[in-house]
C-alpha cells in the first residue's frame, strides 16, 4: 500500500509539472504573436523631380599665364612692382642695366607681356639675368579654368557647353557657375578617366589659381515623374503597405537621383512605400506604418 501511495504521489507531481510547463510555454507564444507587428517608416509615391549629380575634385588654373623674360643680359637695378599688383600689358616691371661686353652703361626696362596680376617675382635688385631666365610671372584670372578628370562611366553625361557648379573650401557658401569648354575624346589607359575643362567667370577674383575645386556635375534630370525616396529601393524591388501588411513589389527603375528614384512601372501614385525597416521584411508581415515627416 505504501509503495502504491509513493507511485501515485510521483505521478501527481509529474502531472503538475507538465501542466505548469504547458501554461508557461503558451505565454511566450502569445507574446511572439504580438511582436510580429513590425514598425516601419513609410512615404507616399508621388509625382516630382529627380536630379542626379556627382562631385568631382579639380584644380583652378588661370585663364592666361605668362613668364617674363628679359630681352638682353644685364643686372637688375630696380624692381618696380610688388607681387599681387595688377599691371597692364607693356607696363614696366623692372629696370635693367645692360652689362653686355662692348656696350656702354645703358638702363632699359623689362615689361609685362600681358595684363594681369604679378604672381611671382623671381629676382632681386642686383641679380644678373639672361634672356633664358624668367624673372617674373603674370597671371590673368578674372576668368579661370577648372581642370578635372571623371570616370569613363560619366562620358555620356558631359558635353562641351554643359553646365557645372564649382565651390572651394576657401570661400564657403559661394557657388560659381561654369561652362564645359573641353572634353577629351580619349580615355587615359592608366587611370581610366576622361579629362575635361570648364570656364568660370571670376570678376572678384575669389577663385585663385592652384586652389582645389569641388565640381558638381549633372548626370541627368527628370521632371514631373513618379518618384520614391532612394532609401526605399532594395535592388529592383521594394515593400508597399497593403491593409497594414507588407507586400514585396518588383519595380522598373528609371533615373536614380541623389535623393529620389524615378519609377517607370510597378507602383501607383499614392501608394505607401516602406523607407525604414524593410530589411526585416520578406513580404506578408503585419506592420505598423509610421509616415515620414517631410
Amino acid at each position: 500500500m505504501r509503495k502504491f501511495l509513493i507511485i501515485l504521489l510521483i505521478v501527481i507531481v509529474l502531472a503538475i509539472a507538465i501542466i505548469v510547463r504547458i501554461s508557461v510555454s503558451k505565454k511566450p507564444a502569445a507574446q511572439e504573436e504580438t511582436e510580429k507587428i513590425v514598425p516601419v517608416e513609410t512615404f507616399p509615391v508621388r509625382l516630382g523631380n529627380v536630379q542626379s549629380t556627382c562631385e568631382i575634385i579639380g584644380t583652378i588654373k588661370a585663364n592666361k599665364t605668362a613668364y617674363v623674360f628679359p630681352e638682353i643680359m644685364g643686372r637688375i637695378t630696380r624692381v618696380l612692382v610688388k607681387e599681387g599688383a595688377y599691371v597692364n600689358k607693356d607696363s614696366k616691371l623692372m629696370a635693367l642695366r645692360n652689362e653686355t661686353l662692348g656696350f656702354e652703361y645703358e638702363e632699359g626696362y623689362i615689361t609685362a607681356p600681358i595684363s594681369g596680376n604679378v604672381a611671382n617675382i623671381m629676382v632681386d635688385n642686383g641679380s644678373m639675368v639672361t634672356p633664358q631666365s624668367p624673372v617674373a610671372m603674370v597671371v590673368e584670372f578674372s576668368t579661370v579654368e577648372v581642370v578635372f578628370n571623371m570616370s569613363e562611366n560619366a562620358m555620356g553625361c558631359i558635353n562641351k557647353g554643359g553646365k557645372v557648379r564649382v565651390m572651394v573650401d576657401a570661400a564657403p557658401g559661394n557657388q560659381f557657375n561654369g561652362t564645359v569648354s573641353e572634353v577629351s575624346p580619349v580615355i587615359d589607359p592608366l587611370t581610366r578617366t576622361i579629362s575635361a575643362k570648364a570656364v568660370v567667370n571670376n570678376p572678384k577674383k575669389i577663385l585663385k589659381p592652384g586652389m582645389t575645386a569641388r565640381i558638381t556635375l549633372s548626370l541627368g534630370s527628370r521632371e514631373n515623374v513618379l518618384i520614391i525616396p532612394r532609401d526605399a529601393l532594395l535592388d529592383s524591388y521594394l515593400f508597399v503597405v497593403r491593409d497594414s501588411t507588407s507586400e514585396r513589389r518588383d519595380v522598373t527603375v528609371g533615373l536614380v537621383g541623389d535623393k529620389f528614384v524615378e519609377i517607370l512601372d510597378g507602383i501607383a501614385q499614392g501608394e505607401q512605400v516602406v523607407v525604414v525597416g524593410q530589411q526585416r521584411l520578406a513580404g506578408g508581415e503585419k506592420i505598423n506604418p509610421i509616415p515620414r515627416s517631410e
